[in-house]
């Protein structure tokens, strides 16, 4: 069998990490210290796309990096005792026993996403795993990653669970697989038009064998 996609790089928070409830109370944590308005309903911001609730919490661009970083240092905090979905620890070993190449792009700490990769006893299975601080900056991290691994851009495939997620892979010109547990609801991404959309971890494997 000859993949199409021969290298997967995952977003963490929402995608691998099951991290929304804890990313919630984080938000509600710090953002009154950082002049955010509370999140009233979680569950209907996951029906927004990232700008749209970035901007109806009171994240202005400028507060942005603050923002982040504030973020990421709670974060940091939690992540030994966060908690990969169920079901991708054996679906990442059947995907490593393929041949597959596993990445990491997050908007997360590198240190904070290996702690938890570490604690739910897969750090291992990965190549690599970038930290990028810039919200919105991943096309450049993915091109990035593409030259310094010497991945070939069709053979990469990205996997998120935000409409910034989707929007960097189209800008590094990298095909798309956005997930539907994550933080933004499966109606918000599919507006966005990923190549591919998958409902558990599984689908990913189907979808190589597919190729």
């Amino acid at each position: 069998m000859n993949p199409r996609y021969t290298t997967l790089v995952f977003d963490f928070d929402g995608t691998l990490a099951d991290s929304f409830a804890s990313a919630v109370a984080i938000f509600q944590r710090i953002g009154p210290g950082l002049g955010l308005k509370p999140l009233a309903d979680p569950e209907r911001a996951r029906a927004m796309p990232t700008k749209q609730l970035l901007k109806q919490i009171g994240v202005s661009f400028w507060k942005l990096g603050r923002v982040v970083r504030a973020y990421q240092a709670a974060a940091a905090e939690e992540a030994q005792d966060l908690k990969l979905f169920p079901d991708w620890p054996d679906t990442l070993r059947a995907l490593a026993a393929r041949g597959v190449r596993l990445g990491i792009l997050s908007s997360n700490r590198e240190e904070t996403i290996r702690k938890c990769l570490r604690a739910n006893g897969v750090e291992e299975l990965f190549a690599f795993v970038v930290g990028y601080p810039k919200l919105f900056g991943k096309a450049k991290a993915l091109r990035r990653i593409m030259k310094i691994h010497g991945i070939a851009r069709e053979k990469l495939l990205y996997v998120g669970d935000e409409t910034r997620d989707i929007d960097a892979a189209r800008k590094a010109k990298v095909a798309i697989a956005a997930v539907g547990w994550g933080f933004q609801a499966p109606a918000v991404l599919m507006e966005a038009k990923p190549a591919h959309f998958a409902e558990k971890p599984r689908d990913l494997l189907e979808l190589l064998d597919r190729e």
